[in-house]
C-alpha cells in the first residue's frame, strides 16, 4: 500500500456542478438517503447540504431518512435485506463489511472509472473504499486518523519544553509529570469501547515489518505481539496504565478521555481529529496542540485509517443519480461543511483552503505525520467478521484484565493470539 502523504497534500477537488455522466432520467425523480450518525444537529447540516443539490439538480429530490442514532445501522440492514427502497446509505468503517457480503452495496466501478475526478481522490478514500471484497463499494466522506493530543499549558507548567519524538521518550515524560498525590497524572487511557483501536496503533510501532494489509500480522505472518517487540510494547501499556493514568482510567470511554484532557490531569490523549471540536469547547487554541504519534523501536509509526461514507444502495433504480449525490456531498464547501461539525478531516483539499477550522495549527499534526517517511499505513482486519467480537469483547475483557493485575502480559498475548489462531 502507498503511502498516504495525499491526505493533505492530494486531497481530492470534486466539482459537484459538473453534468451527469451516461445516460440520466430527465424525469422527476426521489432518491431516498439513510443517515446512519442520527443527532438532531447533524440532521440539520445534512438537510442544509440536500437543500444545495435539489437546487442545483430540481429534477431529483432527495427523502431523508433519520433513523435513532442505536439502532440505525440496524434499520438500514433490514430495509436493504427486505429491497426496501434505499438509494443512498451511509455507512461506517466497523459496520461496511457485512453489507458488503451480503450484496446490499452497489459496485461502484464503472462509475468511479467514468469519473474525471477520481485521480483527485485522496488516496485514502480510494484505498477505504476498495479495501473490503474486490470491488469499490463506497467513497470516504472524511477520515480520522490517530495524532498524539498535548496540553501544551500543562505540560510548561511541569517544566516539560520538548515534545516526546519516541515512544521511550513518551513513557519517561509520562512518569516524570504524574503526581498522584497531586492529581496529576499523564495519559487519558482508553479503557472501554474499543480500546484496541488506541492500544494497537500505540503498540505496533515497537515491531518492525508490520503489514500493510493486517494490523496484527507482521509481513512473514507472525502475529505482532508474539515478538520481542509486541512484548515489550504490551509490557509497556501496564507500566504506563500503573504509573501515568488514574486508576479509574480502566472504566473511561470518550468522554472520561476528554474530560481527563481538558481538566488538566491527563495532558496527553491519543485520539483521532474528531476530538477537536470536543477540546475546542472548553480549551482555547494556545492551550493545546497535537503532534504526530511517537516513533517506536522499529523507527516507524503505523497508522491505520478510519473513515465514514457514502454507498449506494444494491437495489436503486437509479444509481448513476445516487453517485450524483455522493459526488455532490464531497465537493469541497458541502465536504468542509460537513467536516466542521465532526473535526474529522475532509477528502476534498479545497476544504483546507475556505474553512478557517482546518487551517488551525493543531490539524498540523495529521499533515506531519502523513508527510513523513517513517509513517506506514496498515488496517484492522474489519472485513473478518470474527472484528467486532475480538474488539468489543475478547480484546476488552482480556485488557482489563491484564491491566487489573489479575493475568500476566503472556497470558494477554496468548488470549488475543488464540483469538485469531495465528
Amino acid at each position: 500500500m502507498k503511502r498516504l502523504i495525499a491526505l493533505f497534500c492530494t486531497l481530492v477537488l470534486i466539482v459537484g456542478a459538473m453534468p451527469f455522466m451516461g445516460a440520466m432520467t430527465e424525469e422527476k425523480i426521489t432518491l431516498t438517503f439513510v443517515e446512519v450518525m442520527t443527532s438532531p444537529e447533524r440532521t440539520l447540516v445534512l438537510e442544509e447540504a440536500i437543500k444545495g443539490f435539489e437546487e442545483k439538480y430540481p429534477n431529483i429530490e432527495i427523502e431523508l431518512v433519520s433513523p435513532p442514532y442505536e439502532t440505525a445501522e440496524t434499520k438500514v440492514a433490514s430495509m436493504l435485506a427486505i429491497g426496501q427502497k434505499v438509494d443512498i446509505v451511509e455507512m461506517r468503517d466497523n459496520s461496511v463489511a457485512p453489507w458488503i457480503n451480503n450484496g446490499f452495496l452497489y459496485t461502484l466501478d464503472e462509475l468511479v472509472a467514468n469519473w474525471e475526478g477520481r485521480n483527485d481522490l485522496v488516496e485514502a478514500a480510494l484505498l477505504a473504499g476498495s479495501s473490503i471484497g474486490d470491488a469499490t463499494y463506497f467513497i470516504p466522506q472524511y477520515l480520522y486518523v490517530k495524532a498524539l493530543m498535548v496540553r501544551t499549558d500543562i505540560l510548561e507548567k511541569l517544566g516539560i519544553t520538548e515534545m516526546p519524538v519516541t515512544t521511550d521518550e513518551f513513557l519517561e515524560v509520562c512518569k516524570k509529570i504524574t503526581e498522584p498525590d497531586k492529581g496529576q497524572y499523564a495519559f487519558a487511557l482508553r479503557g472501554i469501547g474499543a480500546p484496541c483501536k488506541t492500544t494497537d496503533v500505540m503498540w505496533v510501532t515497537e515491531v518492525p515489518d508490520i503489514s500493510e494489509d493486517n494490523i496484527y500480522l507482521t509481513k512473514d505472518g507472525t502475529f505482532y505481539m508474539d515478538t520481542p517487540g509486541g512484548k515489550k510494547a504490551v509490557e509497556n501499556y501496564y507500566t504506563l496504565f500503573k504509573e501515568c493514568c488514574p486508576p479509574d482510567s480502566i472504566n473511561w470511554g470518550f468522554n472520561e478521555q476528554i474530560n481527563g484532557f481538558v481538566s488538566g490531569t491527563t495532558p496527553f490523549l491519543v485520539q483521532d481529529p474528531d476530538a477537536v471540536g470536543n477540546v475546542s469547547k472548553s480549551l482555547k487554541p494556545e492551550q493545546y496542540t497535537a503532534i504526530p504519534m511517537p516513533l517506536g523501536e522499529s523507527g516507524k509509526r503505523y497508522l491505520d485509517y478510519g473513515y465514514a461514507g457514502l454507498a449506494v444502495a444494491a437495489n436503486s433504480e437509479y444509481p448513476e443519480e445516487a453517485f450524483e449525490f455522493i459526488k455532490y456531498m464531497i465537493s469541497g464547501e458541502v465536504n468542509a461543511n460537513i467536516c466542521e461539525f465532526y473535526g474529522a478531516l475532509p477528502v476534498n483539499k479545497n476544504a483546507y483552503e475556505t474553512s478557517d477550522m482546518f487551517k488551525l495549527p493543531v490539524y498540523k499534526a495529521w499533515a506531519d505525520e502523513m508527510e513523513d517517511e517513517n509513517t506506514i499505513f496498515t488496517k484492522f482486519p474489519l472485513e473478518d467478521p470474527r472484528f467486532a467480537e475480538y474488539s468489543s469483547t475478547v480484546h476488552l475483557a482480556a485488557i482489563q484484565s491484564y491491566l487489573l493485575g489479575e493475568t500476566t502480559a503472556e497470558e494477554f498475548i496468548k488470549t488475543c493470539k488464540d483469538f485469531w489462531g495465528y
